[in-house]
């Protein structure tokens, strides 16, 4: 296997069926005094940032453990969101989106992530600020984790954390509804610049000693606040998102030097001061995580579109099957690889689409792309009638 730096109600009582990625299905109760009054843990931030704007922020902090407990549970949330790592390997994402009165937060067991000796807990959290989803309800930017018992206690979110804001990250995209000459509701897509972006952040011994030292913002709350400006903590009450491999299966157009064989994994390398576009077809609409794979290539532009159908010169999409005389139009993500080896991009959100377009520009430095698929995201569902 590769291994890979990656850049993505109300029930006060039982959270059950919580799906952890890598950990299985989950049964967890809450110690009930964090259910009845103020947590231990801190709301944290990043000192000198506007907290109510745009922004891509990395927290972590680092602990030494004995032993590894049989149990670990913690409860986390963030504002507007977050994705959480233990020892670099991905955890879980969320919170479920709720408003400030209802704020979810997440409970899990991170045990099966532990490991004697030195550990690093790691959220990338962010905030849409100004460009944010019409759903996305928010205070202002904020990570939070409590441990539920003493083995998770220590890891508590507080001024012990460590933060730093990713500059690599601007949004783009901001465009598509005038673009598409419709009321668009979702967010926009994102710019990321490789040369800026802390790779390997999530990993243990990662040099964080330059970092911040987070901001303490307040202590969470679970009853009698609901106010305009504050979280008042629940339980999440449905399953967390799932996530599998998604494969595309088929090209429908491609110009330039470029192959289909990354698809399958299998390395293609698109040449120094050239293009090429190749257009992919899921063949149905999908919700996913587009996960793509470089290696080199400093200097490129990778420009990734999402559609459900191509347009044609009327804009109309008419047969979603037919491509001919047809542009794709839609929200689309931006990649500026550093020339390092095994660069992950995955947006900070869900993408929805059947077709996909990779538009690749190179600078002095051959690109090779070693992989691109799909992680299907979605709640757990199964079909009884």
């Amino acid at each position: 296997m590769k291994k890979t730096f990656n850049l993505f109600v109300l029930s006060l009582g039982l959270v059950t069926g919580v799906g952890v990625p890598g950990a299985g299905a989950q049964d967890l109760t809450i110690r009930p005094a964090l259910l009845h009054g103020d947590w231990p843990a801190s709301w944290i931030s990043c000192p000198g940032v506007a907290r109510r704007a745009y922004g891509v922020f990395h927290f972590r902090k680092t602990i030494v453990l004995d032993a590894v407990p049989e149990r670990c549970v913690v409860h986390l949330s963030a504002d507007n969101r977050y994705r959480l790592f233990v020892n670099g390997k991905p955890v879980c994402f969320g919170p479920a989106r709720g408003e400030l009165a209802h704020w979810n937060f997440e409970t899990i067991d991170i045990a099966p992530f532990l490991q004697k000796g030195e550990n690093t807990v790691a959220a990338l959290v962010w905030n849409m600020g100004e460009y944010a989803a019409v759903a996305q309800i928010s205070n202002q930017t904020a990570f939070l984790l409590q441990g539920d018992s003493t083995a998770g206690e220590v890891m508590n979110t507080n001024s012990s954390w460590r933060v730093m804001r990713d500059s690599a990250y601007s949004p783009c995209s901001t465009e598509t509804g005038a673009l598409l000459r419709t009321y668009y509701v979702a967010g926009p897509g994102d710019a990321v610049n490789g040369a800026n972006y802390p790779w390997g952040w999530e990993q243990p011994h990662y040099p964080d000693k330059d970092w911040y030292q987070a901001i303490e913002i307040s202590h969470p709350v679970t009853t009698g606040y609901g106010t305009d400006n504050i979280w008042t903590l629940v339980p999440r009450a449905i399953p967390l998102m799932e996530e599998t491999v998604q494969r595309i299966p088929v090209v429908r157009r491609a110009t330039g030097h470029m192959s289909s064989d990354f698809l399958q994994g299998h390395a293609v390398v698109i040449p120094a001061h050239d293009s090429a576009v190749i257009l992919l077809d899921q063949t149905y609409n999908t919700v996913a995580y587009p996960q793509l794979l470089v290696s080199k290539g400093k200097g490129s532009v990778i420009k990734m579109t999402y559609a459900e159908a191509l347009f044609d010169s009327r804009r109309q999409k008419g047969n979603r099957n037919d491509i001919t005389g047809k542009e794709i139009l839609g929200n689309y993500d931006i990649f500026r690889p550093d020339g390092g080896m095994q660069r992950l991009f995955r947006p900070l959100w869900m993408r929805t689409y059947r077709y996909l377009q990779l538009h690749v520009v190179t600078g002095d430095e051959p690109l090779t792309i070693e992989d691109f698929y799909g992680m299907y995201t979605g709640y757990p569902f199964r079909q009884q009638a």
